[in-house]
């Protein structure tokens, strides 16, 4: 019961009389520039840099990978001011000390990996080494960090950061791409992309942003102050977010998606019969009837786009059952599989530190398996798991896992006490399926799109994350932990 008081009062830390005193004109400063932004409960950043951190990272995430040179800019500058709020303004508090969070030391083992299979792959193979140390392929995972410094601990400036993404992807068809022409097209049955990367990254910014949608909507549409319009507006966005997934007919989303859909379904159906006791029958079959309503309206309205994608692969499918691997087409699914051969392969030379971090190119620049169109074509595998085993081997995959499990169990962890919003950890798991499953059949770890949804996603779980800890440590008899 402690901890439970002591998180209603953490989101007061700001009002107290000498915060007050102290911070007034930053509050001033801030609320002038950003109405709806609250004030930094984690730390006590210059105002200046708190506003100019937080206009930063949302123009970042409105326009994410939509435009080149804005967007990129703003999350430089997003990093640069998170960062220093960190190392100037992070240090203990009831004897937690976020810089010495366990989520930075990760960070800090993300470079110690690149440098080892750096050094290894000058050792073992001189000749096909980078000639300098880099470390921005595991180190921008981590850009989460400065995101949930700038968020200052608020839960609302994580809803109003995620919705301000939100409204920039569903006005992407416009900023980046044909607008309503593409969408035209798409719905005719034509593969779109509203020029974000590709179909593949397109289909999954707006599969993460549906997953939000359905992982809020219980305590978005109950609120008191949500309207019918409020509602409209979420089932117009929920159901553009699902036609998109459609119309850029990735299969590898669709399968996360689906599998994401069962993990929030087992939640609601959770969540009920905790509340309905009496009536679990009824609201298992309720919930059964509405996922079949569900999913024959959407096969009615767009299953023919769903079937045609899926025969696509008929033949592949066939040649994979029979073992025939080296007649398997150079089709879709074909590059995936002849390219992943060849890497484990390569994998299994390499498994501890791997190639370095240009080893997922060797493979195309190297192997003899490999048709040269394919090898001119490509650079990457497809797969976020095995770029990241070619490149560092088993030490890159362990830092992933790490990274996953410690975000994971800390919701988990902070929702039974009490700390974190239901629909937080709904949404923490959620996304984790669905984001582990695509990455099986695409490399978003290492693009711009992975990037951008594990700044946005992770900070906002990140920052609530760093305010649970903080209620939790000072709570009476309560020890903080990492």
């Amino acid at each position: 019961m402690d901890i439970l008081r002591v998180s209603q009062e953490v989101t007061h830390m700001t009002s107290t009389p000498s915060q007050t005193s102290t911070n007034s004109a930053g509050l001033l400063s801030a609320g002038t520039a950003l109405p709806l932004w609250q004030n930094n409960c984690l730390m006590r950043p210059k105002p200046w840099l708190q506003v100019a951190g937080a206009l930063a990272l949302l123009v970042y995430a409105f326009f994410g990978i939509a435009l080149d040179s804005l967007p990129e800019k703003a999350a430089l500058l997003a990093n640069l001011f998170g960062l220093a709020m960190l190392a100037f303004y992070g240090g203990p508090v009831h004897g937690v000390s976020l810089r010495k969070s366990t989520i930075v030391w990760l960070a800090v083992a993300a470079i110690g990996v690149a440098f080892i299979s750096w050094v290894a792959s000058w050792i073992l193979h001189p000749q096909w080494a980078e000639s300098s140390f880099k470390v921005h392929r595991l180190t921008t995972w981590f850009a989460m960090i400065p995101v949930a410094a700038i968020l200052g601990g608020r839960e609302r400036n994580a809803h109003l950061l995620w919705a301000v993404a939100l409204v920039g992807l569903l006005l992407s068809p416009w900023i980046a791409g044909g607008g309503f022409a593409e969408w035209q097209r798409g719905l005719s049955g034509e593969r779109i992309d509203f020029n974000l990367l590709n179909a593949q990254h397109t289909a999954m910014l707006f599969g993460t942003a549906a997953l939000g949608l359905l992982a809020f909507a219980p305590r978005l549409l109950t609120a008191p102050r949500c309207s019918w319009l409020c509602r409209g507006l979420w089932l117009l966005a929920l159901a553009t977010c699902i036609a998109a997934i459609i119309t850029t007919q990735t299969r590898g989303v669709w399968a996360g998606f689906v599998v994401a859909l069962a993990v929030l379904a087992i939640a609601a159906v959770v969540a009920l019969r905790q509340r309905f006791k009496a009536q679990r029958k009824l609201i298992a079959s309720s919930a059964i009837a509405a996922c079949l309503c569900a999913l024959a309206l959407g096969y009615f309205t767009l299953g023919d786009i769903v079937n045609k994608r899926l025969a696509v692969e008929h033949e592949t499918l066939q040649l994979v059952q029979q073992g025939d691997l080296d007649k398997v087409p150079y089709t879709s699914a074909g590059i995936r599989l002849h390219t992943w051969e060849v890497a484990l392969q390569w994998i299994g030379e390499r498994p501890l530190v791997g190639w370095g971090g240009n080893g997922r190119s060797l493979i195309f620049d190297h192997s003899t398996r490999l048709p040269e169109d394919i090898k001119q074509r490509f650079g990457h595998l497809h797969n976020s798991y095995l770029d990241l085993l070619v490149n560092f081997g088993l030490l890159g995959l362990a830092l992933l896992a790490a990274l996953v499990y410690w975000l994971v169990s800390r919701c988990l962890r902070y929702y039974r006490a009490g700390l974190l919003p239901g629909s937080s950890l709904v949404f923490c798991l959620s996304f984790a399926t669905f984001f582990g499953v695509i990455n099986l059949f695409e490399s978003y770890l290492f693009y711009d799109s992975g990037r951008l949804v594990l700044a946005i996603v992770g900070g906002g779980l990140l920052t609530q994350l760093w305010a649970a800890k903080r209620a939790a440590a000072s709570a009476p008899g309560e020890a903080p932990r990492p």
